[in-house]
């Protein structure tokens, strides 16, 4: 146990944890959103945040939500993870009771907490396991986490996905990791942020800074991810990640957030499949473009922590070869 709360429950027993729960409800939010956007957006017009029910959950590691012979189960693999593996098991739980909380207002969501009915827990482990492996490692980035450690075991489910290697809070810290943001920020955005080292380990960048033109490492299967840029075409000419794709922010949705009708549009759906990383010179603008994707269910949304001006100095921007 001395070793288990430092990891997954780090700080939350101090006399004033208010900073260090809001922060973890927030991300949990930004995973619910992240996962299952429909879900989100009807829990949020309802009414019926985190704050409600899954304090209980996180503040118990579950053991408060199933008898013990399940706790067995869910423990095994919980302490497989990493510590950002609770989020993964209470979006898994929501999604079980996906159907009944879809069709429900906030009462009847409360009642339904207040006696939460038989959660299959085989399922849950399998289901929460998926979620973890679609997860970026950066996006459940917590500032009130555990401190880094000297080294990292790696921890994570072997090599079952190139998405979670190890542990983020046991990474080193360096310019192209996420940074900290302050409680307000944070739940000013819907999608979860990714650091621009994930999104080069995830698009597999490589290439000296000093070369002019990068190139991906070839892959056996089709990536899992793609970055948007959603800077006006002109900039987009000036300098972009390799394998992205331009959507400008404007193309895309009018000034009341609808989503337009054109090939923009279409090329976004055609990426329906995959995690959506938005990047743009302003994080804001990312931010809001990320929201609007979320409100019209648009699944796996995140926003890359610094944008593009993160990408700048490693040299891995590309130009496009000019007409002849």
């Amino acid at each position: 146990m001395s070793a288990f709360i430092p990891k997954y429950l780090y700080n939350f027993f101090l006399k004033d944890n208010s900073h260090v729960i809001q922060e973890y409800l927030t991300v949990f939010s930004q995973m619910i959103a992240f996962h299952d956007p429909e879900l989100s957006n009807h829990l949020n017009e309802i009414g019926f945040i985190p704050d409600l029910y899954a304090i209980p959950w996180f503040l118990t590691m579950f053991t408060h939500v199933f008898p013990l012979h399940k706790i067995f189960h869910l423990w095994d693999t919980l302490l497989l993870g990493n510590s950002s593996f609770p989020f993964c098991i209470g979006v898994a739980i929501l999604q079980q009771l996906r159907d009944r909380l879809l069709a429900n207002g906030f009462n009847e969501c409360i009642l339904l907490f207040s006696d939460l009915p038989e959660i299959d827990i085989e399922r849950c482990v399998r289901e929460s396991i998926n979620l973890f492996c679609w997860t970026p490692k950066s996006a459940t980035y917590r500032q009130h986490a555990q401190p880094p450690k000297p080294t990292s075991d790696g921890n994570g489910f072997g090599k079952t996905t190139a998405f979670y290697s190890s542990d983020y809070q046991d990474l080193s810290n360096t310019d192209l990791s996420r940074e900290p943001l302050k409680l307000s920020e944070l739940k000013a955005e819907v999608s979860p942020r990714i650091s621009a080292e994930d999104l080069i380990d995830l698009c597999e960048l490589t290439g000296p800074a000093h070369f002019k033109t990068p190139v991906k490492r070839p892959k056996a299967v089709k990536t899992k991810i793609v970055a948007v840029d959603i800077r006006s075409n002109e900039d987009f000419s000036r300098g972009h990640i390799p394998g992205s794709i331009n959507v400008p922010y404007s193309s895309v949705f009018g000034p009341d957030g609808e989503l337009l009708q054109c090939p923009s549009t279409n090329t976004l759906a055609s990426y329906k499949s995959r995690v959506v990383v938005i990047l743009s010179n302003v994080t804001k603008n990312a931010a809001a473009f990320a929201a609007h994707l979320v409100k019209v269910n648009f699944p796996r949304v995140c926003v890359l922590d610094g944008g593009i001006n993160k990408m700048k100095p490693t040299g891995l921007l590309t130009v496009p070869s000019p007409q002849i």
